[in-house]
């Protein structure tokens, strides 16, 4: 039982201290305050306090070194498919340029696993795909709207047929996410937009349309690309 609790804790701290870096209150390349110093900052134990930092260096947010104490690194350092890590930024107000490079991300892979999972989609992966897009027609609120267009999307990948990227898949989802978020209704009402987009990638594989699949994904992400401007600019 104590375990359990001293696990609780440390998924905790490691939450708090992460999304503290994330969103600049303790900045790149700056030192962290001393164990000491965290603890009694966050209400833990240093024994705690060390074992969540050392897991915030697995994820290459911070370099631990004897005498020189704990620095925050570079955020290009960071691993930023890790999907706790990822999820701090979204605290951070939607920093402009990481969505910039998430939209340029899904650019470089999203149209051709559309081209791929036009000419290799298996029943199976067809059923998924029109039952995910069901799923987002009947979406009544925004976190299952969310949900659903990471498993169409996901689906796509799957479909593809290319196992390197349908392991990028699992990496991909909290880039989806993140660029879901930034850019869906906050009201929770599906974009209908979106939703014509996406129902047009759909017949497009159903019917083995390389080409408007890919044109489809293209226009999603152009979509996505005008709502999160359009949200950062305000």
């Amino acid at each position: 039982m104590a375990s359990s609790r001293l696990r609780n804790f440390h998924h905790q701290l490691v939450d708090a201290v992460g999304r503290d870096i994330a969103t600049g209150t303790y900045p790149e390349g700056e030192q962290m305050p001393t164990e000491p110093q965290l603890a009694e900052a966050y209400g833990a134990s240093r024994m705690v306090v060390r074992e969540a930092m050392k897991s915030l260096a697995a994820k290459g947010m911070v370099s631990i070194r004897p005498r020189t104490g704990t620095h925050v690194l570079p955020r290009a350092q960071w691993h930023l498919f890790d999907p706790a890590v990822l999820s701090w930024h979204d605290e951070a107000d939607f920093d402009s340029s990481l969505l910039g490079d998430l939209l340029e991300l899904r650019l470089a892979i999203e149209p051709l696993a559309a081209r791929l999972a036009a000419a290799r989609a298996s029943e199976k992966d067809l059923i998924e795909l029109r039952s995910a897009y069901d799923a987002m027609t009947g979406a009544g609120k925004r976190s299952d709207y969310i949900e659903a267009d990471l498993r169409f999307h996901s689906a796509v990948v799957q479909a593809c047929g290319n196992v390197f990227i349908q392991q990028l898949g699992t990496a991909l989802s909290a880039v989806w996410k993140t660029s879901f978020q930034a850019s869906s209704s906050a009201t929770g009402a599906p974009d209908s937009a979106a939703l014509k987009l996406h129902q047009k990638l759909l017949l497009a594989i159903e019917k083995n349309d390389a080409a408007g699949a890919e044109k489809a994904v293209h226009g999603l992400i152009a979509r996505a690309t005008t709502r999160i401007e359009g949200r950062t600019a305000g």
